[in-house]
């Protein structure tokens, strides 16, 4: 964990011993030290809980801007927000990408018969994912890390949440070495460096180890004719690129992956595209359906994409911003268009001693 995401605990007598912040510890903890009395005159319990609950406030305490609240840790890295409709907007985007990949968290092939030991999820987001791989294999230790404690407090044993940026340097732990198995879900706008972020995910996997990422393109397209350049939602998503971007937070990369995996050291490197129909023009059941679905996760999620990244990197004023996403919403729902977004997943291995 990065230096300022951890912090100190020390019992009455003993020296203070570094903590990293969980919510579980946190939990037992305060639990813990509130069915204890403190010694008598000391009160060193109350300071270690006053530290504790310091701590805890000021990552709860969200930054709140444009009706929405925004991450308190590491402010400003990243521009999404994270209130209950983003929290309800993410699950809505899992329940798609489930459906995308037949009800599979992972296309990497790993074993049941020799299962992963330690797996973990960057920018776990609402903690889904990682709550249902803790489920499907558990005996690994799964760690999911993000900016924001929306995670439920009830999770499998072997899963455990924690405060983290992983633009920067990753944590030094015993579980964050030699894992088998390291997964991004829909992070696209969340790295200022892709290369660095695989490069380190390839420096902590074991020998063998996969890195997986399942990511969507910023963009649009159609078999059926191509998408005009003034089209609103093709507007919309090269604007966001271009603020994405002054934000050193670039999101055109996605299509680069699989050449960033392979720059970084992986061997087998497979990558699947998708194709997600961007409302319910599709004729087939699964893909009505599905279109239907992600229509609704980029209607909800328009406001929260645009505000922050266009207010403060495009200079848009607000009602600009809400006037323009009018004719967004129109262009989304435009079923003659047969658009859909591409989704990319990319796995790679980790080599062998022996092959390297």
């Amino acid at each position: 964990m990065a230096e300022d995401a951890s912090f100190y605990f020390g019992q009455s007598g003993d020296a203070p011993e570094p903590v990293e912040f969980t919510f579980e510890y946190y939990l037992d903890y305060r639990a813990r030290i509130e069915a204890e009395p403190s010694p008598s005159g000391s009160g060193s319990n109350d300071a270690s809980l006053d530290e504790t609950k310091s701590l805890t406030d000021s990552i709860f305490a969200y930054h709140e801007e444009y009706g929405r609240t925004y991450h308190a840790y590491h402010s400003g890295s990243y521009h999404m927000p994270n209130d209950q409709n983003e929290v309800e907007r993410l699950n809505a985007q899992y329940e798609v990408t489930k459906i995308i990949l037949d009800d599979r968290l992972y296309l990497s092939p790993l074993s049941r018969d020799n299962p992963p030991r330690k797996i973990i999820d960057i920018a776990t987001g609402t903690g889904r994912w990682a709550m249902e791989m803790a489920d499907e294999f558990p005996l690994a230790q799964v760690i999911g890390t993000d900016l924001s404690p929306i995670q439920p407090e009830l999770v499998p044993p072997n899963l455990r949440f924690e405060i983290d940026d992983g633009n920067e340097e990753w944590q030094n732990g015993e579980d964050w070495y030699d894992v088998d198995y390291i997964h991004f879900l829909s992070t696209v706008a969340a790295w200022s460096d892709w290369q660095w972020i695989i490069k380190t995910a390839f420096s902590r996997l074991r020998p063998s180890g996969w890195l997986e990422m399942q990511e969507p393109e910023c963009d649009i397209g159609s078999d059926h004719a191509p998408i005009p350049e003034d089209n609103a939602l093709r507007q919309w998503f090269a604007e966001l690129t271009l603020a994405s971007a002054r934000a050193q937070r670039p999101i055109d990369v996605i299509p680069n992956l699989r050449q960033m995996f392979i720059d970084a050291g992986f061997v087998d490197v497979h990558e699947k595209v998708y194709k997600i129909p961007i409302n319910g023009w599709p004729r087939p059941r699964r893909l009505k359906k599905m279109g239907k679905m992600w229509q609704q996760v980029l209607f909800e999620g328009l406001p929260g994409f645009s505000y922050a990244l266009f207010n403060r990197w495009l200079g848009m004023p607000t009602n600009q911003i809400e006037v323009n996403l009018v004719q967004v919403r129109k262009a989304l729902a435009d079923k003659h268009s047969r658009a859909y977004q591409k989704f990319y997943v990319v796995y790679g291995r980790k080599p062998d001693e022996m092959e390297t």
